[in-house]
């Protein structure tokens, strides 16, 4: 009897019946990879017949990834491949097993930091502000969001991490409440937090917490805009050196209310893989000047500027009773006869009772900005200046129009 040995491409499909699906967020980018890699190289697969394979573990995936997307990976796993080959078949004996080498873990070196905050010696928090797009000072936390999200888009605030939100702020044409969000400045005892990137400001199932319905996940996100960016290793002044360097495109920086400072970058990603291929061409440097990267997340929470963090004092002062006036009360009357009317006397403005605390800071603030570093731009005085002068020569009857 003749027992006719399965196809590759039967024993691939077997395969991916027992791999797991790739899940954003959770390593997915790496779990499509190995797929890819198994694929080409353990069953010998052309990338056609790879990726008709991968079709059906596709369906799986959270989300599922586009063509294009698989394409790449397989072509990116056959040039691996190809690389592995070529570089044992040099050095391999007969026989022996073949071992990829890993590339070494990137990690955090404080002699780098150091080397490159020492050509920007007199950056602090004034060198910040002064080159700020929009004055920090003038900016209140609903202006501040306001000026970083479109209308129509909504973001969520949060005065407790692990909830689901105290506030969902949809966005408007101006003008627009700049004092909305000042009731959280005062009172809440572990800061204030907002979501980087905009959402719907629905409640979704959330498949990585088995269906649980969420408002704080990817699923609500409408925009890929915006990366955290945080260090909670790096010495402060020479991070906040370092960071003014980069080529990046910086819409804000501002402080934690604690030992780390929190800029928020421009990706503007067309989806979450996109999101995070641009990210994993910056976390190298990032890492290495002190950046979490843990906290490289497209849906991530972060310091909402202008509110305090870790004050003291009652949840809410009581208003002092107002002075009641009795039925019986005698009423005083002026030299001529007519009774004098005195009013009830009105409630002493409460005083703020929250006391100690550290302010989450704002430092920097450009909605728009270019990929350029912040060191190079002039400051606002600077510019201010200018100005004058030109609005001066003009009103000299001097144009300096052709």
């Amino acid at each position: 009897m003749n027992l006719k040995a399965p196809e590759p491409i039967e024993l691939a499909r077997k395969y991916l019946r027992l791999c797991p699906p790739a899940i954003s967020g959770q390593g997915g980018h790496t779990a499509t990879f190995r797929v890819a890699v198994a694929l080409v190289r353990r069953f010998g697969l052309s990338d056609a017949d790879a990726l008709a394979v991968m079709q059906d573990w596709n369906r799986t995936c959270q989300p599922p990834w586009s063509e294009a997307d698989l394409q790449h990976k397989l072509t990116s796993a056959t040039h691996a491949t190809a690389r592995t080959a070529a570089a044992s078949k040099a050095t391999r004996a007969p026989g022996a097993r073949i071992v990829t080498p890993r590339r070494p873990k990137l990690k955090f070196k404080p002699e780098t930091l150091a080397r490159i905050a020492a050509k920007q010696p007199v950056v602090d928090f004034d060198f910040v502000r002064a080159r700020s797009r929009l004055c920090p000072a003038s900016q209140t936390p609903a202006t501040f969001l306001h000026h970083l999200y479109r209308p129509g888009e909504a973001v969520i605030v949060f005065d407790i991490f692990k909830s689901q939100g105290r506030h969902v702020c949809s966005y408007v044409e101006p003008p627009f409440d700049a004092g909305g969000l000042n009731h959280l400045q005062n009172g809440c005892r572990d800061g204030v937090w907002f979501l980087c990137n905009p959402v719907d400001g629905e409640f979704h199932p959330n498949p990585r917490l088995g269906g649980r319905r969420s408002r704080r996940s990817e699923e609500s996100v409408t925009a890929w805009r915006y990366l955290v960016v945080e260090s909670d290793e790096a010495d402060e002044r020479l991070w906040l050196a370092a960071l003014v360097q980069m080529p990046l495109r910086i819409a804000a920086i501002y402080t934690s209310g604690g030992r780390s400072i929190h800029t928020l970058v421009r990706i503007d990603a067309t989806s979450k893989p996109d999101w995070d291929a641009k990210v994993a061409k910056l976390k190298p440097l990032l890492t290495v000047l002190g950046a979490d990267v843990a906290a490289m997340t497209a849906v991530r929470l972060t310091r909402l500027p202008g509110c305090h963090r870790g004050q003291d004092g009652p949840p809410a002062p009581k208003l002092p009773p107002t002075r009641k006036r009795w039925v019986d009360e005698p009423m005083k009357y002026a030299a001529n006869g007519n009774p004098i009317w005195t009013p009830d006397e009105p409630l002493a403005k409460p005083a703020n009772l929250w006391t100690g605390g550290k302010l989450q800071e704002l430092l920097y603030l450009n909605p728009e900005p270019a990929l350029e570093s912040i060191c190079q731009k002039p400051t606002r005085a600077e510019i201010h200046q200018k100005w004058l002068a030109n609005v001066s020569y003009q009103n000299q009857g001097i144009c300096e129009c052709p």
